[in-house]
């Protein structure tokens, strides 16, 4: 008996608010006639689907949207606050598609990524069409290192985080000014780890 007032219940409550709400475009708040029909024959239309939620920049990651309709062959920056990470990309001569792209320090860092210097790329849309992305990561060391370390991609697996030479990485040491840049042909997390 109990279940059969709860469910009772239940049933008029979804009843009520079916019919209570809404508000049309007719600006009185009231469902529409066809949405009162519904509700009125108990019959309930299907949930719909949730839109994917709209791609976008984290608020301290820098941002570059690029369109088809951008210059061919050109090339492009973008830069973090602090002035160590850069990211720059070409634009191909035909078949471009539209590119938003963040660049950025994840705050905070994902789990397990130990690293001196952390920045993600993210990206939305023809980010493959692009040609030879480059990271850079330019910054100054307490202490003069005897070799540029290089600019690893970091991936969290089931394992912890596993951490991969990102193509081409490549730098200088002069002093303790340090240049580094490497391929960063995806949108991921690129780190620099220094010896200890």
């Amino acid at each position: 008996m109990k279940k059969l007032a709860m469910y009772v219940g239940l049933v008029s409550s979804v009843a009520l608010f079916a019919a209570c709400g809404g508000g049309g475009d007719d600006g009185n708040g009231g469902t529409s006639a066809p949405d009162q029909s519904g509700a009125n024959s108990g019959a309930s239309s299907p949930t719909p689907t949730p839109a994917p939620a709209a791609f976008s920049c984290p608020d301290s990651y820098r941002k570059l949207t690029l369109s088809n309709s951008s210059v061919p062959n050109a090339s492009m920056s973008i830069a973090t606050d602090d002035g160590i990470a850069r990211l720059t990309v070409k634009t191909p001569a035909t078949g471009f598609a539209n590119v938003t792209i963040c660049l950025g320090k994840p705050d905070p860092v994902p789990a397990g990524v130990v690293a001196a210097y952390v920045y993600e790329v993210k990206a939305d849309g023809g980010y493959a069409s692009l040609l030879n992305p480059q990271i850079s990561l330019t910054f100054t060391t307490p202490t003069a290192l005897a070799a540029a370390p290089a600019i690893e991609v970091a991936q969290g697996t089931a394992n912890g985080v596993t951490y991969t030479a990102a193509p081409g990485s490549s730098g200088t040491v002069n002093g303790t000014n340090v240049n580094v840049t490497a391929s960063a042909p995806a949108a991921g997390v690129y780190v620099v780890r220094l010896p200890h």
